[in-house]
């Protein structure tokens, strides 16, 4: 078997399904990626983990004979990265595969394909189609508030809503939270939970989709993501996600609306002091003005006043300056809202008039 492919088309393939390869100390046949032929004319790239699946199709410029083979994912990604612009040669030789492109050649083994498993796609239950750049987004603006901790099973994760033509995406981790929703052609009620590492391999190979139509497949147990020649087949984490509406703020005492860059900038010098003491920045808001500072006991103070609009009443409060950057840097409007009940209670920061997406964030206990 042979066949030629542009490198920039193989490597967009090969990246996509990369995420759901397994450590190699797992199953040394899921560290590898599975090719093997739909038709006469396209390769399918297979790789799992067996938490996640993930399938796409290459058409090479040319095909001689057909493939079934299975190569260290980790190998031929590294090969085709650092090879030029240019068509790649694959070509089967005995249990070897060969890579060629001018006079560069690399002798990969090949692993059994009868070895790796059967991937079942998702079928029945909720079936319907959104926009693929639209689920882009929205995983963008909430994925980095999800738990970082694998034993966090209900945080690790993020969760899917589908209620009364809306689709949301929240994600939490005990500290802060992330909703973003779109509304959709679709009046059902139902809901699922997807682990951190899927949602990130679903990222990943969006980014490499080159039309705007995704359908959903949910069966229960399994997810299935089908675009531009690519399947991801996920399964729903067996745990209950908390009550995100319980976090919510139903009404607020204060309001300050702010430049999204001046606020983003004015917290990054801020976080410069809090790094050396508490890890924390403080708002001193009046209707005079918005102070915010960082202290550390052996290393000073910084201080800093900012022009903002403020509504209501004057507070003082505290919070982790990361939480802060890493929500504002996701808020693509000129100016941002804080929305504030009081020292103790969670912020809610979201473009002017929310435009579909916002940001819980615990305060710190002032001393």
């Amino acid at each position: 078997m042979k066949f030629v492919a542009a490198r920039s088309e193989i490597l967009t393939r090969l990246e996509s399904v990369s995420g759901a390869v397994a450590p190699k100390n797992v199953k040394p046949i899921l560290s590898g990626i599975y090719f093997s032929m739909k038709d006469e004319s396209t390769i399918k790239l297979v790789a799992t983990d067996l938490e996640t699946a993930i399938t796409t199709e290459l058409k090479p410029k040319h095909v001689d004979g057909s493939c079934n083979f299975v190569i260290d994912a980790r190998l031929v990604l590294e090969i085709v990265r650092n090879l030029p612009e240019g068509e790649v040669i694959f070509e089967t030789e005995e249990n070897n595969i060969v890579i060629r492109m001018g006079s560069a050649r690399f002798t990969l083994p090949t692993m059994d394909p009868d070895d790796f498993p059967d991937i079942e796609p998702a079928t029945g239950g909720l079936d319907f189609t959104v926009s693929v750049s639209s689920v882009e987004l929205m995983v963008e603006r909430v994925i980095f508030c999800a738990a970082r901790d694998e034993f966090m099973r209900n945080l690790n994760s993020v969760y899917w809503e589908f209620d009364d033509g809306y689709l949301r995406l929240v994600a939490a981790d005990g500290f802060r939270m992330a909703l973003s929703e779109e509304r959709i052609d679709l009046n059902i009620d139902d809901h699922f939970l997807l682990t951190l590492k899927s949602m990130k391999d679903l990222q990943n190979s969006l980014k490499a989709a080159m039309s705007d139509v995704m359908k959903i497949t949910y069966d229960g147990s399994r997810v299935q993501f089908s675009f531009d020649g690519t399947e991801i087949v996920t399964k729903v984490v067996d745990a209950e996600f908390p009550d995100y509406r319980k976090v919510l703020p139903k009404s607020f005492k204060a309001r300050v609306v702010i430049p999204t860059e001046t606020f983003s900038d004015a917290v990054r010098r801020a976080s410069i002091a809090a790094r050396l003491g508490s890890d924390s920045v403080k708002f001193e808001i009046d209707d005079e003005q918005f102070k915010i500072i960082a202290r550390s006991p052996d290393h000073g103070e910084s201080v800093e006043v900012i022009g903002a609009n403020k509504e209501g009443d004057n507070i003082v409060i505290a919070f982790n300056p990361r939480f802060l950057s890493e929500s504002a840097k996701k808020i693509d409007s000129d100016s941002l809202e804080l929305n504030f009940v009081d020292s103790n209670s969670p912020l809610q920061m979201n473009p002017v008039d929310v435009q579909g997406y916002t940001y819980i964030i615990m305060p710190i206990r002032l001393i």
